[in-house]
């Protein structure tokens, strides 16, 4: 299946027109009285904006953020390595650090905490989550050249209590997983004021699918709070704080992980495993596979919006976060860094007109990298990586209504960019002029359109972890450029009371990609690309309301790569993938439902797969050993997870549900994710090896009251 952008214009081309001529539309209407099944997709928004359903945030086996999104259309949660849990969610298959995370508007992620961060930020505070696919979603993000995930916190004006407990077991009946929260938000009596507090916390406890004493999949134990105020102080002003903490922990590797006293010196070799094979039984110090990481986030937000007069909004945006990281990794070395950004917005928006609106504004972000290394830094010499990253902007928006059913959008936004790494003698200085463009179109009462373009932009800041530490012999930076995004995406969608449908083409074409380039016995040497690349996401979605309690969701999606790109990659990306959801409502009961089926890959296109043995022996080398060799073919695979909910009283309720029902894993297949990863003429243990789940068959039950 594949889109071509030729029909999409020849659509805009001739129907365009026939709605600029027209002299009066009519808005969207609802036909006998029933209500329109409720679309993923944002129907006042220009951009596509797709919302994430409301079940999932109460469905028990949906702890992270990465369990909210990972069936989205278009969003891969992927797990980059079984030891360390390192955890990457891609938009429209871009790279894990092209996906921005914004919360409240504000974006207070960037690739540094996209590695382990994604993890750590806690859920039970979110209200909803808008995906918007592509570049261009918001004036204040120029970084998101895959995509935007907008993480809308919870409304403190907004009467709410909720607690919930959940445990999880494995078949054999271990605990295997918790989770437990609470979030309360007490609103004044005349709703002038409020203020929401909660915490959360999860732990998920390491996976040894195959017993050979290697852990597929890592522990993980997260504490989080929050803290949020709301004031309205009089009908012209809006104030809101927000304040955030978190901590996580992870322990990979070994089965009964814990924390390492120091750095191992001597990391596993090939007589830790029986007759030095990573797929069988591991026999050497537990300490020599543990990955431990420990990472604490703190959050704090202003949000201002003054009414200047009933055409006139002035809004100030304003967030700090901060990032402590501290690892001790299994290929014997440790890494720490505080990771410090500032965000600020200010924005004027004014109706000129009934059709005519404008908004301008200036942007400021400032990044502060400092890191740490006992093994790689003050042993070994190796220059850090810290740097200074700063933007100013400044940004104008002009929107367009000609009628209810035709809305444009116009943007431009004009940036400097300085990144400045202090002990790599490299640095890049960018003055870059980024122009958007949207347009939403209603064709009739259920069948819109909307296409847009925009220019995304980044600038590469952290190089250790994004090579996961592939770097004994330390690393050379020649970075010049920002890395760029030209991102053209059409939507069609027809809504009507009983069914959606909605067709995507998504197209990015990626110039400037940074990566690591290796060569024996020299250091990584960090580089953009000379060539761009091509990415096409082309999906389809079709919900259909079976019976007033009835609802059914399908999804079908095509990912297409060029080689060049797929050999940049760290991990293994979707190709094909089909989801169906059911969804069934029955006075006390609720039933969900999700099968995913993934294709099948040819793991050599991707990153090192082709360097992945089961043995390390190197005689003969490795090249004229095939048989030990790493899988190369991923095969299909289908995940299927299941929930029951029972309203037992008015506002309590029980869950039972059974996550992976299949009980689908990579070692199932008889390819565990464990690998000597060979660089020329050496190798070392990883866990790199992944393209599938590593996670087997748990059962959930969930206890909850909705207050």
């Amino acid at each position: 299946m594949s889109f071509r952008p030729s029909w999409i214009y020849i659509f805009l081309i001739f129907s365009l027109p026939l709605e600029l001529l027209a002299e009066e539309t009519v808005p969207t209407v609802i036909i006998d009285g029933e209500e329109q099944v409720s679309s993923p997709l944002n129907p006042y928004s220009t951009y596509k904006t797709e919302r994430v359903a409301k079940e999932k945030f109460v469905q028990p086996n949906r702890q992270t953020l990465a369990d909210l999104v990972k069936d989205q259309v278009g969003v891969e949660a992927q797990t980059y390595c079984s030891n360390c849990g390192a955890k990457r969610l891609t938009i429209n298959g871009l790279k894990g650090e092209h996906t921005s995370i914004l919360v409240d508007g504000l974006p207070l992620h960037s690739a540094v905490s996209s590695f382990y961060g994604v993890d750590s930020i806690p859920v039970n505070g979110i209200d909803q989550i808008n995906v918007m696919r592509g570049t261009g979603a918001s004036m204040t993000n120029p970084e998101a050249i895959g995509g935007t995930l907008d993480l809308i916190t919870v409304d403190p004006l907004v009467a709410k209590q909720v607690y919930s407990t959940s445990m999880s077991v494995k078949d054999s009946l271990n605990a295997s997983a918790q989770n437990h929260s609470a979030l309360v938000s007490i609103p004044g009596s005349n709703k002038k004021y409020g203020v929401t507090f909660g915490g959360q916390y999860t732990l998920s406890k390491t996976w040894d699918e195959d017993d050979n004493g290697i852990a597929e999949s890592p522990e993980r134990a997260n504490y989080s709070g929050i803290l949020k105020t709301r004031l309205l102080p009089n009908n012209k002003n809006d104030f809101s704080i927000r304040a955030g903490a978190s901590q996580l922990t992870i322990l990979g590797g070994a089965v009964n992980p814990s924390k390492p006293p120091q750095v191992r010196p001597i990391p596993a070799q090939e007589t830790d495993f029986i007759d030095g094979n990573v797929e069988n039984k591991f026999i050497g110090d537990p300490l020599k596979v543990t990955d431990w990481i420990s990472l604490k986030r703190y959050e704090g937000a202003v949000h201002w919006t003054s009414y200047l007069s009933q055409s006139a909004t002035l809004s100030w945006n304003s967030g700090y976060a901060r990032q402590e990281q501290r690892a001790i990794y299994q290929h014997g070395f440790d890494y720490a860094h505080n990771d410090n950004i500032f965000v600020t917005d200010l924005g004027l928006e004014w109706l000129a007109s009934e059709s005519h609106i404008f908004k301008v504004g200036i942007f400021h972000k400032t990044q502060r990298l400092r890191s740490a290394s006992e093994v790689l830094f003050t042993q070994s010499g190796i220059p850090k990586d810290n740097f200074d990253h700063t933007s100013y902007a400044s940004y104008f928006k002009y929107s367009y209504l000609h009628s209810h059913s035709l809305e444009m959008d116009f943007a431009l936004r004009l940036d400097q960019v300085n990144v400045n790494w202090l002990e790599l003698t490299n640095e890049i200085n960018r003055f870059i002029i980024a122009p958007r463009y949207q347009i939403r179109h209603d064709i009739t009462d259920h069948l819109s359109q909307r296409f847009s373009y925009g220019l995304g932009y980044r600038a590469p800041l952290t190089f250790f972890e994004s090579q996961h530490g592939n770097n004994e012999n330390g690393y050379q930076v020649n970075i010049t450029n920002l890395e760029k995004a030209h991102s053209f995406v059409y939507s069609l969608s027809y809504n009507t009371p009983d069914y959606y449908i909605t067709g995507g083409a998504h197209y990015t074409k990626l110039e400037n990609m940074a990566y690591g380039f290796e060569s024996q016995g020299q250091p990584i040497f960090y580089q953009n690309t000379s060539e761009s690349y091509n990415i096409w996401t082309n999906d389809i979605l079709l919900g259909y309301k079976a019976t007033p309690w009835w609802m059914l969701e399908s999804s079908l999606e095509f990912f297409t790569y060029e080689d060049g790109y797929t050999k940049k990659l760290p991990t293994a990306a979707i190709e094909k993938r089909f989801q169906l959801k059911s969804n069934i409502n029955s006075g006390s009961w609720t039933h969900n439902l999700t099968a995913t089926l993934v294709g099948s890959r040819d793991l050599s296109r991707y990153g090192q797969y082709n360097n992945y043995y089961a043995d390390r022996n190197q005689f003969p080398p490795p090249e004229t050993r095939g048989d030990q060799l790493k899988d190369q073919k991923a095969p299909a695979y289908v995940v299927l997870d299941t929930s029951v909910t029972y309203a037992f009283w008015k506002n309590y309720h029980a869950s039972l549900g059974i996550n992976n029902l299949l009980d689908e894993t990579q070692v199932k297949h008889g390819d565990n994710p464990s690998a000597w990863h060979w660089h020329f003429d050496h190798a070392h243990y990883d866990g790199l090896h992944t393209w599938g789940p590593n996670r087997g068959r748990e059962y959930y039950l969930k206890l909850s009251a909705d207050f």
